[in-house]
């Protein structure tokens, strides 16, 4: 089946499971560490297996992130799909979001980030998806939210050929 094709089929079709609202966490992340890293100590050390980020704020030196840049013909998306990018100057983290899941029964922090930073006189915004590399200057606060009841972890998904979430319970 071509990707397109499976991409009509997943708009009819969605799975999805219901939890509970558990504890809210509040995070000061401090100066020089790395943001992601970070936020997978964090859940690691609260024992958080699902959750979801409701917000994140702060500054950073320097940015890595990644987005798609093309699309495949047929599935798995690889590198060769994606675009890196590393950006070394004062970045605002203006929002963070994603989730916390499970994968391979270790907590697993999927964060995506928008940030700004000055070009000359203007700004400019850019975002994707949160890698190694994003270095805190000053501090980065953080909250996010425990989800109970809920089974979030990531598995192999056999038609994305990727691990992902809500994949059918076996």
């Amino acid at each position: 089946m071509h990707i397109f094709d499976k991409v009509k089929y997943l708009e009819k079709k969605s799975i999805s499971r219901q939890g509970k609202s558990g504890k809210v966490f509040v995070a000061r992340i401090k100066s020089g560490n790395d943001l992601l890293r970070a936020l997978n100590d964090l859940v690691e050390e609260h024992k958080i297996k699902a959750g979801v980020f409701l917000s994140g704020v702060g500054l950073l030196r320097k940015a890595g992130l990644r987005n798609c840049k093309s699309l495949p013909k047929e599935y798995p998306i690889t590198d060769e799909n994606r675009s890196y990018m590393e950006i070394t100057k004062p970045l605002e983290i203006l929002a963070l979001s994603g989730n916390i899941s499970e994968v391979e029964g270790k907590p697993w922090v999927h964060a995506h980030v928008t940030l700004s930073y000055i070009d000359g006189e203007e700004i400019r915004v850019v975002g994707g998806h949160l890698i190694e590399g994003c270095i805190i200057f000053g501090f980065a606060e953080v909250i996010f939210l425990e989800l109970k009841d809920i089974d979030m972890r990531k598995t192999f998904d056999e038609e994305t050929q990727q691990i992902q979430l809500l994949t059918p319970l076996k």
